[in-house]
């Protein structure tokens, strides 16, 4: 600032030099109109460092009136100065230099909060992030994009040397297409909890409910050191799995026994067994001698009384010198891990 007005002062003193020697006799601006031009600057610098003590008094007058009074009622300053302008005069000349202190530092408080809000705009805060981003020895980037369909501002980036490279490189894509495509997720509602509608192959699902079902039961057994290997058999479940080898799969999640997962009736009924096995209530345990023996007395019991529990195995019936063979076979259909039924 001092450079500035010794600048000045030499202007105007070189412009006095001249005007004296009768150079500028034939120009037609007057005297007073040119040093005015010439020092107009200079003094609207000297204005904007000064502290109007009048203007932060007013101020305080004005707000201590309106204190009590609803909006649409307040004082104008204009109205407020006039209407009161003697007595503000005469307050005004008998302040103390405590006084005029406590009004000069409010004045300078709010003119560093103005200042302040003034700074806060989009460009210069990117310009400030900008220039402490340049002089740090870390490498990162930031992106601020708008936060809803009526705001206009386009996005803010900035990257570093290796955080460009590091988006180009690995996530294959340049460093501006980043910022839209946060934009875009932003705009569209995706940050609020609104997932698109993308349902997973039913097929799919089941087929993972067999494999939840097949290795959990290799897994407990291996723990029972029976390593051969033991297919699940939905079809005769009580007699060649729980009776056979002492195991059980508690916690079923859905009505009736436990069944084929193909053999589940709709996907809501697939994705409640998913669940249950995704999570573990559903699993396998080992059962105990006596809890063995009772699960036993138990499927008898129920066969008996006329239940399905242990099923009879389909005859194949092969014609070998007019003599018929019986071959036991398995439900291939049920004590498969595919499923050829399509159900959704």
């Amino acid at each position: 600032m001092a450079s500035i007005l010794a600048v000045m002062a030499n202007a105007s003193n070189h412009y006095l030099f001249l005007s004296n020697s009768g150079f500028m006799q034939c120009n037609t601006n007057s005297l007073k109109w040119t040093r005015s031009q010439l020092f107009l600057m200079s003094r609207l610098l000297q204005q904007q460092q000064g502290v109007n003590l009048w203007n932060g008094f007013v101020r305080a007058q004005l707000k201590e009136a309106n204190e009590d009074r609803e909006k649409g009622e307040r004082f104008k300053l204009t109205e407020f100065i006039a209407q009161n302008k003697t007595e503000l005069d005469c307050t005004y000349s008998k302040l103390t230099v405590v006084q005029e202190q406590v009004y000069k530092g409010q004045i300078l408080e709010a003119h560093e909060k103005k200042q302040w809000t003034a700074r806060a705009n989009p460009k210069a805060v990117q310009h400030d992030i900008n220039a402490s981003l340049a002089s740090m020895d870390h490498e990162g980037f930031y992106i601020a994009v708008r936060g809803g369909i009526e705001d206009l501002s386009e996005p803010k980036v900035f990257f570093t040397q290796k955080a460009e490279k590091f988006i180009k490189d690995i996530l294959h894509m340049e460093p501006w297409h980043l910022g839209l495509k946060l934009e875009s997720y932003v705009i569209s509602g995706l940050d609020e909890g609104v997932t698109p509608n993308c349902q997973r192959p039913l097929n799919k699902i089941i087929s993972e409910c067999h494999t939840f079902i097949q290795d959990a039961l290799k897994s407990i057994l291996l723990k029972k050191n029976i390593k051969c290997s033991v297919k699940m058999n939905y079809t005769n479940y009580e007699c060649k799995i729980v009776e056979r080898h002492g195991v059980e799969l508690v916690n079923w999640p859905l009505s009736g026994p436990v069944r084929n997962p193909s053999k589940v009736s709709g996907r809501n009924e697939v994705e409640k067994l998913w669940g249950a096995l995704d999570k573990g209530t559903c699993h396998w345990v080992n059962l105990s001698d006596d809890d063995h023996k009772a699960q036993m007395q138990l499927n008898r019991e129920r066969h008996t009384r006329g239940e399905l529990v242990y099923v009879k195995r389909k005859q194949k019936r092969t014609k070998t010198s007019h003599s018929t063979i019986d071959i036991d076979t398995e439900d291939k259909n049920d004590d498969s891990d595919s499923s050829s039924s399509n159900l959704d």
